[in-house]
């Protein structure tokens, strides 16, 4: 009899484990299911176009404001104190989820451009819708890109406008195209 008792006690081991197993799966689905989530976390969408009214009566200057394609979306727009100068800041999300950034310098100095765009080096120039931009990249390129990974200065006045990101040049360059500020 002893022979069949512990046979009897090691095969209720292997049904024991078995359903702990499924009551383990069970428990943790069901808090999975319950617990409820926080989407606080996820980048929420911006009016820039209200941000900029707004930063324009602040400020006083002239900004650049972009129409962008309707399936892009701003994650920010904001006024920014750097190097003691003041910038106006858009943060775009294009249709294929690349960052393109927009930064306008007011009473810019070597050491504002100097700040925004280290790690990145003028490799030339191009011309796009009449003006002359300066074309800055990246100076170690990286998988993924970088935020600065290409960039485009245009400088007028005591002022100037940089265009970057991670989208396609052609995408930063469409935005580039539209600014008139001379």
């Amino acid at each position: 009899m002893s022979d069949a008792a512990a046979k009897r006690r090691a095969k209720q081991t292997v049904n024991n484990l078995a359903l702990s197993l499924i009551v383990t799966v069970l428990a943790t689905a069901l808090i999975i299911l319950i617990v409820p989530r926080d989407d606080s976390m996820q980048i929420q969408r911006v009016d820039f176009l209200t941000e900029a009214s707004s930063a324009q009566e602040a400020i006083g200057e002239e900004l650049f404001v972009p129409e962008i394609d309707p399936e892009w979306w701003a994650n920010s727009a904001r006024l920014e104190t750097t190097g003691g100068v003041n910038s106006w800041f858009i943060g775009l999300v294009t249709d294929r989820n690349q960052f393109i950034g927009i930064e306008q310098g007011f009473g810019i100095n070597p050491t504002w451009l100097a700040l925004e765009l280290q790690g990145n080096w003028q490799s030339g120039e191009v011309e796009i819708g009449g003006k002359t931009w300066q074309v800055w990249e990246d100076l170690t390129p990286s998988e993924p890109k970088e935020t600065k990974h290409y960039a485009l200065v245009y400088e007028y006045d005591q002022n100037a406008i940089l265009i970057y990101g991670t989208a396609t040049e052609d995408a930063i360059g469409s935005i580039a195209a539209q600014v008139e500020m001379d």
